[in-house]
């Protein structure tokens, strides 16, 4: 079920089971199907999206890290009191 927090483009999987038609789809400047959507989930990916987004698209996802909103694992460590989050490495040095 992917819908871009962002953008709020989404795929096929969003309107599963809902009465709407191919062509509404096709007609629909939302639905991008051919979109890879990347997830927040409380399992250790090597990135951690921004508090309050949980889908967003590739496009999305690429400018938000471009714009350095996107914690890497090259930019934290693993926080392990907080499964499924990064603690950002500026925040464990100094303190």
């Amino acid at each position: 079920m992917a819908l871009c927090d962002e953008c709020e483009c989404y795929d096929d999987n969003w309107v599963d089971g809902e009465d709407i038609t191919e062509e509404e789809l096709e007609k629909d400047p939302l639905y991008e199907p051919h979109r890879y959507y990347y997830w927040h989930g409380d399992i250790q990916e090597d990135y951690q999206m921004p508090a309050g987004y949980d889908c967003l698209c590739e496009r999305c996802f690429g400018d938000l890290l471009n714009l350095g909103k996107i914690i890497t694992t090259d930019d934290a460590i693993w926080n392990p009191d907080e499964m499924g989050w990064f603690i950002p490495l500026e925040e464990t040095h100094g303190t």
